[in-house]
């Protein structure tokens, strides 16, 4: 890292770190910018080459958590199962942030007692939902594993959201639901079990379904709509 990337980090960081003494002393809205600047030294208009908003302080690695989530999940063997890949990344992001129990621990109570900031999570969390829609695409439109030309263009190809097959986006919303209810599980008993066997257990329920052998009445999809368009004849 160079001298001037040296100083651009830890201005960054500066800013963070002044940006949370004070949301958490006296409260994200109370909070304005020229106290988070002049307590980390920055001219405020030095702020904005750094961060687009006050919420961005929250959520200072949004971006580059997400290119990395992305990279990990495209870089995975053309054959095998998106589940597979999840678990594997799963694995890896749970011992981060096990390793950053008490600051995210800070973090999420200070998101959860603002809504701005809680609308600010759900963008992030469509933008991980987003780049999983595409992920998945690539994967369901991918050749087989010995043509190498095929997996290449589908991974460097652009995908139109709009042209995502349903598998994909279905997969993709079931998945982010996951990662939620896992990490929401993990904050409401404050970070004390541990987040790589959650994340597996999660996924296990996942990809094995909810409902027990023999639970519930077996119909089959056609059965089901005929029975749904009876009922709304009899309702008219």
């Amino acid at each position: 890292m160079s001298l001037r990337d040296h100083k651009k980090a830890n201005t960054r960081r500066a800013l963070v770190d002044a940006a949370l003494q004070r949301f958490y002393v006296q409260g994200f809205e109370a909070t304005t910018l020229d106290e988070v600047c002049q307590d980390a030294g920055v001219a405020r208009r030095t702020f904005f080459r750094y961060f687009d908003s006050k919420e961005s302080l929250v959520f200072p690695n949004r971006a580059e958590r997400l290119q990395r989530f992305i990279e990990l999940l495209e870089s995975n063997p053309a054959d095998e199962s998106p589940l597979i890949s999840l678990r594997a990344i799963a694995q890896i992001f749970a011992k981060e942030y096990s390793q950053h129990r008490p600051q995210l621990l800070a973090r999420q109570r200070l998101i959860e007692s603002t809504p701005t900031l809680r609308a600010r999570e759900r963008e992030i969390d469509e933008d991980w939902e987003q780049a999983m829609e595409v992920a998945f695409h690539r994967y369901f439109q991918r050749a087989g594993p010995g043509d190498l030309a095929a997996r290449a263009r589908s991974r460097s190809s652009r995908v139109d959201r709009k042209r995502v097959d349903l598998r994909a986006r279905v997969l993709a919303g079931a998945a982010i639901g996951v990662i939620r209810a896992t990490m929401q599980f993990w904050f409401d008993h404050n970070g004390r079990p541990d987040l790589g066997e959650l994340g597996a257990r999660a996924i296990d329920h996942l990809e094995q379904g909810f409902m027990r052998p023999g639970e519930g009445a077996q119909v089959t999809p056609s059965e089901s709509l005929r029975e749904t368009r009876k009922q709304d004849q009899r309702n008219r």
